[in-house]
């Protein structure tokens, strides 16, 4: 039931990405057409994409870290044996749960205070924007949580069926 429903959360996350992607570099290709040849810009288009990009990099990370994509020292824990990466694993699990801890409090704090600002050229609240932030990485502390408990059982796993 729960592995159904965050699959589902990476294929809507891998569908908005696909969207916002393409929304933005539409918006700005024709904001630069419309300044260069027809003398004319969108004026919320620079705000729009920037918005775009914030979600993109966000929705980006919770993909890239289900696939462990992201920038990663393993020429350390390759060397050491089978024990003691695991040790590592679970060291350095932790310490990206305190980091992403520290984001969404973070980010809570900046939706919740931001809620009241409006964006300039576009009529929206900039809480819709920030909301991202805890979303993701509340999404990013449950996956840490799934790949904590996998280097666990890795480590406990030969010894655990004797």
């Amino acid at each position: 039931m729960i592995e159904a429903l965050y699959q589902r959360t990476l294929k809507i996350s891998r569908v908005i990405v696909c969207v916002l992607f393409i929304a933005m570099v539409l918006i700005v290709f024709f904001n630069v057409i419309g300044r260069y040849y027809l003398n004319t810009s969108l004026d919320w288009s620079e705000e729009v994409s920037r918005f775009m990009l914030v979600w993109l990099v966000f929705l980006g990370s919770v993909l890239a870290y289900e696939k462990d994509e992201h920038l990663g020292l393993d020429i350390v824990t390759r060397k050491l044996p089978p024990r003691a990466a695991g040790l590592v694993g679970i060291l350095a699990d932790l310490l990206v749960m305190f980091a992403i801890g520290i984001l969404i409090f973070g980010g809570y704090r900046m939706a919740v205070d931001s809620w009241d600002w409006w964006s300039i050229a576009v009529p929206i609240p900039l809480g819709v924007i920030y909301v991202i932030v805890p979303l993701c990485s509340g999404i990013m502390m449950l996956q840490t949580l799934a790949k904590l408990c996998g280097h666990i059982r890795m480590l406990r796993g030969p010894r655990g069926g004797q």
